[in-house]
């Protein structure tokens, strides 16, 4: 595995120290960027990060979180044509699914990422990829 996409709920507890899941996505981060395992999100985080900001009146944590997103990722992938092609397919495959987390898993085939770690367990319905939150991902690499 030489890459992994984060889901924006990591790095929105990332960026709270209070968060009961700060400690284990700062572990996990550790341990991507010391095993030089590329760390990829994409431009709809951005725009997650920025509404939950706006709705919640708490702009300066969005605009927070989003600069620590750029300091940990390696890339931000673009959402382009082949990527909503898959993603219309992923929506007409399950209509009941967030769209939000369609258009995610879309971008990791396109980008051909294996693996989703977030924290929403509404991605386990999807088959396409692996989703694991981080402390199944650090169990299944036995940290």
């Amino acid at each position: 595995m030489n890459s992994v996409y984060i889901d924006t709920n990591i790095f929105l507890y990332i960026s709270n120290e209070n968060s009961s899941f700060y400690s284990e996505s700062i572990i996990l981060v550790k341990y991507l960027k010391k095993n030089n395992i590329l760390i990829l999100t994409s431009t709809e985080t951005i725009q997650e990060v920025i509404y939950v900001a706006l709705k919640t009146k708490k702009l300066g944590y969005g605009l927070k979180t989003t600069e620590k997103i750029f300091e940990i990722i390696e890339e931000l992938l673009s959402i382009n044509k082949k990527a909503i092609n898959f993603y219309l397919n992923l929506v007409a495959k399950h209509p009941t699914s967030d769209s939000r987390d369609s258009l995610h898993i879309a971008t990791c085939i396109e980008n051909k990422i294996p693996i989703i770690i977030t924290y929403d367990h509404g991605f386990k319905k999807f088959k396409e990829i692996k989703a694991l939150t981080p402390k199944e991902f650090l169990e299944k690499i036995n940290l």
